[in-house]
């Protein structure tokens, strides 16, 4: 995702914990690091959208507090593209691990934010439900400050 943005002429950053991901993005010709979300990250309060997509709501396993995270990153007039499942999920925390090619992770929390908790998650990380789109079977909102 972050190649397709900077090749569509934005200025992007791809963050991610896992160093495979951070290489195939740098390997495409794109911008990232190898870092946690929660730690510095070039830029803070300066960027226009924050993309959380492909279930990355889930990361640190509290939505709330991910999106009070982004919220420090954007810049006043940012907005926050979040993927959340469909009608029906509301909002589930748990343990998870992942497992590839006989590796296994070590447990770590995680969540699912569907739409149906949306508005209530936003709004207590203090973000408000600017639009939400479908695409085919993907469900996409913007989100924005709510103050």
């Amino acid at each position: 995702m972050t190649h397709a943005l900077q090749e569509a002429g934005h200025v992007a950053l791809g963050i991610d914990v896992v160093d495979a991901a951070v290489t195939l993005t740098r390997q495409r010709g794109a911008s990232a690091l190898c870092r946690d979300v929660f730690r510095r990250v070039p830029g803070e309060g300066r960027w226009e959208t924050v993309l959380l997509a492909d279930g990355n709501i889930g990361i640190g396993g509290d939505p709330v507090t991910l999106l009070q995270r982004v919220l420090t990153l954007l810049a006043p007039s940012g907005r926050v593209v979040v993927e959340v499942t469909g009608p029906g999920t509301g909002l589930v925390q748990s343990w998870a691990v992942l497992d590839a090619e006989g590796q296994r992770s070590r447990p770590f929390r995680w969540a699912t934010l569907g739409l149906d908790d949306l508005e209530a998650v936003a709004a207590r990380a203090g973000l408000a439900v600017l639009d939400v789109h479908r695409l085919a079977d993907r469900w996409v909102a913007v989100l924005w400050d709510a103050d």
